[in-house]
């Protein structure tokens, strides 16, 4: 719709507040009254990235852009710009709808065709407005954009959802309009949800900015917070979490990003006493440092923050010359930085409410021993099954709890899970008494109802205890409501009284609950102490002189004083370039020996038949030189003739991989693993963000079959695993030093002996940025 400008300047923004694309869904806007008083810059990408782009990061306008957040999440007077008497388009229905929801602040309807819109005055522009306006709905097309929010500016309005699309997400030509858009945001100061996007509410306040086909009849606010890169996504899970009992209290569909970031949504989320947890669907980082920001303001305030990551299929692990690099894929490395953070990552999104459930509806848990009362003897032993297969330890009743259970019980044991079968129905009373006394048995730390097919009639014998128990319940309560339709009233019953988290399968429970335990087991655990380990001195000057050299990577000679210097443990070997050298470096070291071939593109010594074992005198070592003397010709190191090395042989010990990736978003992951020739088929590893801890080493170490190995598997000796521990600390310290000179190291095999022996380390690899090379 065009209509004629108020002045000057508003020549295209003036045409511009009409409806626009009205099929769009908005966002709703009130956020709980706290400003944020920091937040970090940034503008949708990595400084890094930033930089190499050539693009000013823009840090000190969008601190600013970030201080306003609260006037796009918690508005106390919002615009609506494009507002239309027409009922069948959002630009029609936000006023009516903002009333409706109870929305106390004042509202503006912008669009110089009407002088009164739903008993409201009609203004013609943002800055004809006669009191201060905090946010904006935007339902205008694009183009008239820049400039209504130039307006939006000279009014001094700290917010502004943009719902219209066709921006970076088209092309080079909607790209350059999002920089024009993103440069007077800035400028300005307005925090922008989207462009592209559904926009964003604050179900407390009652502020709708959220635009979608449907919504749950009672959006009455809860205890969690959704943040969804995909819009439609956010609407699905909310409907499903509503099923579920679990209301939200903020919903934000984050769209291209403008200036505003998931991350920084989800701290001011955080600042809310009421908010539980919060939950984000991720495609990706655009500044992953206000990720890690995020999650150490979650930790710190002790509340979880629950994510799924999307696209964890299709970006498959880069192409890299090491080992390391095709074993550390990109999701696995942000579920490893999630671990760290102690950020619960779900599978499905679904499973974003099944774990929120818990949290905003149960205390945290004392332990991990779940207790399961039933009337089913075949449901008892699926609930005992699952549990054990996701590592959920079951409860042992103690002797008085047993005594308790013995006259509610006709002819099943008390043991558990608890069956208390079908005569339960014919005695009512015995279902409230047996839940009391697993729920107060010492050993329950977690009591888990399980309630499936029943008649209407005895529903509420059922039901009803289960509600007052949850009243004065100091332990989590947790509800399997199972059976199909025919048992759906119940479990709608239990849903609309939102006291306890309840599911409509025992697998979908326990994995819900393996998530929620193992978040409040880490956080008791805390992230551990920084490791203080000594480096060698010059330890850092020796590295950069290797790195100074020609070529993409280190050959195995010079990756390995790389790794010396850190004081990683190395076998002992001598570089030759001639038989007589050969020969009297194996009598120097001491038979046996093993010789190697080392040239540039041959980094992978075996795959081109450069190894030779065992050698065990001087006639091996001769006939090993002559047939990599063959091999080797034509082929060079860094420029020179390529020679061989010869190092001890060493036999025996626990084969560990040990590596590092730099990420271009989180920055050197440490790789931990079963080594030797079989690393990429076992592919049996553990990722870690360095720097590092203790505790994370020993963690890496454990979460492989490494862990078992080096405690003595089948009769074997004791491995040595505190030195494993140290060189894998040894290991952060270097690729933290080095993480702009150095993109991957790989250390495989590891040779971890028995225990008081140390490890040495037999091969090893570095590489260099390709544009280091």
């Amino acid at each position: 719709m065009n209509c004629k400008p108020e002045r000057g300047r508003h020549e295209r923004a003036a045409g511009a507040y009409g409806p626009g694309r009205s099929g769009r869904d908005r966002g709703l806007d009130r956020a709980f009254p706290r400003a944020i008083s920091r937040l970090k810059g940034g503008r949708g990408m990595s400084s890094d990235r930033a930089a190499a782009s050539g693009r000013s990061s823009g840090t000190t306008e969008e601190a600013g852009v970030h201080r306003q957040l609260s006037g796009l999440m918690n508005p106390q007077s919002v615009a609506v710009i494009g507002a239309s008497a027409k009922a069948e388009g959002w630009s029609g229905a936000a006023v009516p709808v903002l009333r409706r929801l109870g929305y106390t602040g004042k509202i503006f309807p912008v669009n110089p065709k009407y002088e009164e819109l739903n008993g409201l005055p009609c203004y013609p522009s943002v800055s004809a407005i006669p009191e201060p306006v905090d946010a904006a709905l935007m339902f205008v097309p694009q183009r008239a954009l820049p400039d209504i929010l130039e307006d939006c500016g000279r009014k001094g309005v700290r917010g502004a959802v943009i719902l219209a699309s066709g921006f970076s997400e088209t092309g080079e030509e909607g790209r350059a309009l999002e920089e024009r858009l993103r440069e007077v945001a800035n400028r300005n100061r307005i925090a922008i949800c989207g462009p592209n996007c559904l926009g964003l509410a604050n179900l407390d306040s009652g502020f709708m900015g959220l635009t979608a086909a449907t919504f749950p009849a009672d959006l009455s606010a809860g205890r969690t917070a959704l943040i969804s890169q995909s819009g439609q996504l956010l609407m699905v899970l909310l409907a499903r979490a509503h099923d579920q009992g679990v209301h939200m209290r903020y919903l934000v569909s984050t769209g291209n990003e403008l200036n505003v970031e998931a991350a920084d949504y989800a701290s001011w989320a955080l600042q809310d006493p009421q908010i539980a947890s919060v939950c984000m669907a991720l495609e990706g980082l655009r500044t992953p440092s206000r990720f890690l920001d995020l999650a150490a303001r979650a930790r710190a305030a002790d509340k979880p923050l629950i994510v799924l990551k999307l696209g964890r299929s299709q970006r498959a692990a880069r192409t890299a010359l090491a080992h390391t690099g095709k074993m550390a894929g990109a999701f696995r490395t942000y579920e490893a930085v999630f671990r760290q953070a102690n950020v619960v990552s779900v599978d499905d999104p679904l499973e974003l409410a099944d774990v929120a459930a818990l949290f905003e509806k149960c205390p945290a848990p004392r332990g991990e021993r779940i207790s399961v009362v039933t009337f089913s003897g075949g449901w008892s032993g699926v609930m005992a099954d699952q549990a054990e297969a996701l590592g959920l330890p079951m409860a042992d009743f103690t002797e008085a709890t047993v005594e308790k259970l013995k006259p509610l019980l006709d002819f099943t044991p008390p043991v558990n899970p608890l069956d208390l079968s079908g005569n339960v129905n014919n005695h009512p009373e015995r279902w409230g008494a047996s839940l009391e006394a697993v729920l107060a048995d010492e050993n329950t730390d977690i009591m888990v109802v399980f309630i499936h097919q029943v008649r209407e009639a005895w529903r509420g014998n059922l039901i009803g205890p289960v509600l007052e128990l949850a009243k004065i319940a100091e332990k989590p309560i947790v509800v399997v409501y199972d059976g199909g339709k025919v048992v759906e009233a119940g479990y709608e019953k239990l849903a609309a009284d939102r006291s306890l988290p309840i599911y409509r399968g025992s697998q979908q429970m326990l994995k819900a609950l393996k998530r929620f335990v193992d978040y409040h087991r880490r956080k008791a655990e805390g992230p551990g102490e920084a490791a203080s380990l000594e480096m060698p001195a010059g330890a850092a000057k020796i590295v950069d002189t290797l790195l100074a050299q020609g070529g993409r990577s280190l050959s195995e000679y010079a990756a390995k004083e790389a790794l010396r210097a850190y004081g990683l443990p190395m076998v002992g070997e001598r570089l030759v370039l001639t038989e007589d050298e050969a020969l009297a470096a194996a009598e120097g070291i001491g038979f046996p020996v093993v010789m190697k071939g080392l040239a540039d593109g041959m980094e992978h010594k075996s795959d081109a038949g450069l190894v030779h074992l065992g050698l065990s005198d001087a006639d091996a070592v001769r006939a090993a030189f002559a047939d990599l003397e063959g091999k080797l010709s034509g082929h060079t190191l860094n420029g020179e003739a390529a020679p061989c090395i010869v190092q001890k042989m060493v036999k025996g010990g626990v084969e560990a991989i040990l590596g590092m990736q730099n990420d271009p978003d989180f920055g050197p992951m440490i790789l931990v693993g079963v080594g030797g020739v079989m690393t990429e088929l076992l592919n049996d590893v553990a990722l870690r963000r360095a720097p590092l801890t203790a505790k994370d080493a020993r963690e890496m170490i454990d979460e492989t079959r490494l862990g078992k190995l080096l405690a003595g598997f089948r009769g074997a000796p004791r491995a040595d695993r505190a030195a494993l521990e140290e060189a894998i600390l040894r290991l952060s310290a270097l690729s933290v030093a080095h993480a702009e000179t150095v993109e991957s190291i790989d250390i495989n095999p590891v040779l971890v002996l028995p225990e008081g022996e140390g490890c040495v380390a037999v091969d090893a690899l570095i590489i260099k940025p390709e544009d280091a090379a």
